[in-house]
């Protein structure tokens, strides 16, 4: 299911994620949530978490500036000729209508940089 998405970004620059996270309002669980990118006709994942049993959360952070929860690397790049970013969910179809009312927004800071040719 998607949460939030797609955004679309400009291809022709490269960006990292600096920050990432999402309010809820409700108790959710036993469900995953991620960030995906995505480039042409391919898709990846950039972050994810597993929203365990009897978690309440307001803020459910993927990316800290420093750190990616997915894969604790610090710099969460998206992939090259990037066209945009979505938040999505999976897991327990049971909960889908909980989630679509607990979620609140995510918010998301990239940093847009160019890389150096030598």
């Amino acid at each position: 299911m998607i949460l939030d998405g797609p955004f679309e970004l400009d291809p022709s620059r490269r960006y990292s994620v600096d920050l990432m996270s999402f309010r809820v309002d409700m108790c959710i669980r036993r469900i995953s949530v991620g960030l995906f990118a995505y480039f042409g006709p391919y898709v990846v994942q950039i972050s994810a978490l597993f929203l365990g049993y009897n978690r309440k959360e307001e803020e459910v952070s993927l990316i800290k500036p420093g750190v990616n929860f997915l894969t604790m690397e610090s710099i969460s790049m998206l992939p090259p000729q990037c066209d945009g970013v979505l938040l999505a969910a999976w897991g327990d179809p049971y909960h889908w209508e909980r989630v679509k009312k607990s979620y609140h927004g995510m918010k998301l800071v990239l940093n847009q940089y160019e890389e150096l040719t030598e």
